[in-house]
């Protein structure tokens, strides 16, 4: 061992060394220096007994320092809003309008008609308000922001009732008690976890009652003996009620051809609630954001709280969000990445299935099915979704399934599937249209 570790070369004449190659640069000494410390930590470890690939070290660590952290990946998963995977996709034209935003100065707090300072929550209000039929509307960072904002600026230090049966826990896990206590509002539980009747909100109402809060249960369902009370059926108990809607649905589903039951924001305004929240990231397609609507009332003294300013959206994510909205008012739903997937046809994933399975069946070593199989929509909607769809299922003599989910998530660019039994699925319902030829291209390397 210590005849090895005498055998490692000089930081300084492996700068020297590399230098000649690839230009002598902050970032090449940084790769040498972490190289050497993990070619020492590996023999110090009994991991390695040469030396030979020293340099294969080097250039594998400049390469990686050179590359950003935060990547474009495939997604061959099957769930569409993949949180780990950055949520919904945004379309092209989005992507064009925030570079043009981003690349350019705007008038994120300029008032063109007046000539003096605007509002920036401005540039999408309306377009909400036009859009769900509400009286107004606010918008902040994410979802949780949104609940945290509307409990501390109407129920701090007041209460707030609320189901025992929805009182879920939502990623990264933050809990609805969680935030409410933050927030300042005082947690009224009612009910029991599977059954909660409306004479339950009744029972528990006081004079320091400030909010009836339902929240939907996105992420998760029950069944067999449960109860819980609609919407609607809250107001007739005179209170304000707040609906923290989670997944951020604009749209009835089954105009896309989805037959599936999910509260929209229009239908839930329509219903006359005093406030909904949701995320802009989830079923809207759009970027992290938390759309908040209602009745005036309630939503005005949101914008007047200080809190708002902590929890503002940026310019990049309210350019995202303006232009998304945008395409749902001119009724082009198809351009919107994440509600593209959930839609399309079985047919349609079938013959990209194909199209992927041709390339690859004279690579050496590798097995090659197409599977029916189901995805899921994921990012804590609609969690009783079941899409059929289509996948390449792959396997290499060579290697093992879990080998070969790793190999992948190596290349570049990194394809994520997700393993069955034996095999490795690469499910077509995520893989954009672009992302065909790279995933070709990455799996003909599996020849060794």
């Amino acid at each position: 061992m210590k005849e090895l570790l005498r055998k490692i070369p000089q930081v300084s004449k492996l700068i020297e060394e590399y230098g000649k190659v690839h230009g002598d640069s902050p970032l090449l000494r940084m790769a040498i220096k972490s190289a050497v410390d993990k070619v020492r930590r590996e023999i110090l470890e009994g991991k390695r007994n040469n030396l030979k690939d020293l340099g294969l070290v080097i250039e594998e660590e400049l390469k990686r320092l050179k590359r950003t952290n935060l990547r474009r990946v495939i997604n061959a998963t099957g769930v569409v809003i993949n949180t780990n995977l950055g949520r919904s996709v945004l379309s092209e034209e989005t992507a064009n309008f925030i570079k043009e935003i981003a690349t350019h100065y705007s008038n994120l707090e300029f008032d063109l008609e007046e000539g003096r300072r605007g509002s920036r929550v401005r540039l999408v209000e309306e377009l909400l308000v036009d859009l769900i039929g509400c009286e107004s509307a606010h918008v902040v960072n994410n979802n949780a922001g949104a609940v945290f904002l509307v409990l501390n600026t109407h129920a701090k230090e007041r209460e707030v009732i609320v189901s025992r049966g929805e009182l879920v826990e939502i990623g990264g896990s933050f809990r609805i008690p969680d935030i409410m206590r933050a927030s300042g509002a005082i947690l009224v539980e009612v009910g029991t976890t599977n059954k909660t009747r409306l004479q339950d909100y009744k029972n528990a109402i006081s004079p320091n009652t400030a909010l009836i809060m339902k929240v939907h249960k996105s992420n998760f369902y029950m069944e067999g003996f449960v109860e819980e009370v609609k919407a609607e059926e809250l107001l007739s108990l005179g209170l304000p009620v707040y609906y923290d809607a989670g997944s951020g649905l604009l749209m009835d589903l089954r105009k896309l051809g989805i037959n599936y039951e999910e509260p929209s924001f229009e239908e839930l305004i329509k219903k006359g609630l005093h406030l909904v929240s949701g995320s802009g990231d989830k079923l809207l397609g759009g970027p992290q954001a938390g759309l908040i609507l209602g009745k005036r009332e309630f939503v005005e003294p949101l914008k007047k709280n200080p809190l708002s300013r902590v929890l503002r959206i940026d310019k990049l994510t309210l350019s995202a969000l303006e232009h998304t909205l945008r395409l749902y008012r001119e009724e082009r739903y198809e351009e919107i990445p994440t509600l593209r997937m959930l839609s399309t046809p079985e047919e349609e994933l079938k013959k990209k299935a194909k199209k992927v399975a041709k390339y690859l069946k004279n690579v050496k070593g590798l097995s090659v099915s197409i599977v029916r199989e189901l995805s899921v929509c994921g990012g804590g909607s609609l969690p009783e979704l079941k899409l059929p769809t289509y996948c390449v299922a792959i396997k290499h003599q060579k290697i093992s399934p879990q080998e070969l989910y790793r190999w992948l998530l190596k290349q570049e660019p990194p394809v994520v599937g997700r393993l069955r039994d034996d095999l490795l699925l690469l499910d077509m319902r995520t893989v954009l249209e672009e992302d065909i030829k790279p995933l070709i291209s990455v799996l003909k390397g599996l020849e060794f």
